[in-house]
């Protein structure tokens, strides 16, 4: 009896090791990176691979050097050079992805590229440089930290500053935890604990419907606060209700008015002048028809589109305080579909028609003449 047992057992092991080994090489040879990551690599191999994104001190986060796309200085596109060539001008693109240029497969199709193109094409601006320093998710927290901390050494000339999307999504939050953060981002949390290394096991514990902790979608880690309460208004309420919060879109946008928003665009005025630069603010453009996406089309919602409404005001106010360069592109940006790739990305048709407004207005304005 105790024989056929271990005879059992070892029939068993055999069968789990040969399950074991085909699984490995099947993934090998024939798995698709997500799969790689989820069930075949280490953790030491999965923080090898290129990311988008990578932790950065005092900005919790900016783009990855390693990354195609990518330069060395972490920006969207071809190499900057440092210190700046002489007779250049240079101009600095912050915003989050709508500058970055989501979903564009190249850095030559978002806008800060097309801008330069059609400055040096069709004005003969030949000695004037487009750097985007957009980054996806970054609000005017980040882009004024960034600004402060990283875009001296670019020398830039002119910073133009888009931003609208994600500095709603800062306000929508518990207003007892509204503090100006993007903490609806998550806290850029590098993890180094080591995986199971079978993939047999690690497949077994996903179909029980466990959660390995992988980043899935190689951006390492982005942890939000357990105790971060935001508002997921819901993809069929119409009227916005926050259900974790007991509240409606537009009463936590009311609650939460845009403050730090506000602050932020101050502050990066003030820097751009102490950079000896010019600042040029842009309202936010979105389209507000429906888009099949996967998040959803949020502003094709009123109480969305009366929040961005809220900071456009704003930025407009703000232009007119300060005496300086202003483009009101939610006024003239056209919303035919052909020009969106969702409700708040252009497609490459929409970025080259954002770049030939912004190019004739600083033609026209003169603020390239310096």
């Amino acid at each position: 009896m105790r024989k056929n047992l271990v005879i059992a057992a070892a029939a068993i092991l055999l069968s789990l090791l040969a399950l074991e080994l085909g699984l490995r090489l099947y993934l090998t040879e024939f798995g698709d990176l997500r799969q790689k990551v989820l069930y075949l690599y280490s953790r030491d191999e999965i923080q090898q691979l290129p990311t988008a994104f990578r932790g950065l001190a005092y900005l919790n986060f900016g783009l990855s050097p390693d990354y195609h796309d990518h330069n060395s200085l972490g920006y969207r596109g071809p190499e900057i050079g440092t210190p700046k060539p002489p007779g250049t001008f240079r101009i600095v693109a912050l915003g989050g992805s709508t500058t970055y240029g989501v979903p564009l497969d190249t850095w030559r199709l978002a806008y800060p590229h097309q801008l330069q193109t059609a400055l040096r094409s069709e004005y003969g601006y030949a000695h004037v440089e487009v750097i985007n320093a957009g980054t996806p998710m970054y609000s005017t927290w980040e882009s004024a930290v960034n600004l402060l901390l990283r875009m001296s050494d670019l020398q830039p000339d002119l910073v133009i500053i888009y931003h609208g999307i994600n500095d709603l999504q800062v306000r929508l939050v518990d207003p007892e935890q509204y503090e100006g953060l993007n903490a609806a981002r998550g806290i850029w949390e590098l993890n180094e604990n080591p995986l199971p290394p079978s993939s047999l096991l690690r497949i077994a514990w996903k179909k029980l419907g466990f959660e390995l902790d992988i980043a899935y979608e190689l951006v390492h880690g982005f942890r939000i606060p357990d105790e971060y309460r935001s508002c997921k208004p819901g993809s069929s309420d119409m009227d916005g209700k926050c259900a974790d919060l007991d509240m409606t879109v537009s009463e936590v946008l009311a609650a939460n008015p845009p403050v730090y928003f506000e602050r932020n665009l101050r502050n990066m005025i003030r820097l751009a002048e102490g950079l000896d630069s010019k600042a040029l603010l842009l309202t936010f453009a979105y389209s507000p028809l429906e888009y099949e996406v996967p998040r959803g089309a949020s502003l094709a919602r009123q109480y969305m589109q009366a929040g961005i409404a809220e900071q456009n005001a704003l930025v407009r106010t703000v232009a007119a305080e300060h005496q300086m360069l202003f483009y009101d592109l939610a006024a003239t940006m056209p919303i035919d579909k052909p020009l969106w790739a969702d409700d708040v990305h252009m497609s490459a048709a929409g970025t080259k028609e954002m770049a030939r407004q912004l190019a004739k207005f600083l033609a026209e304005s003169g603020a390239l003449e310096s």
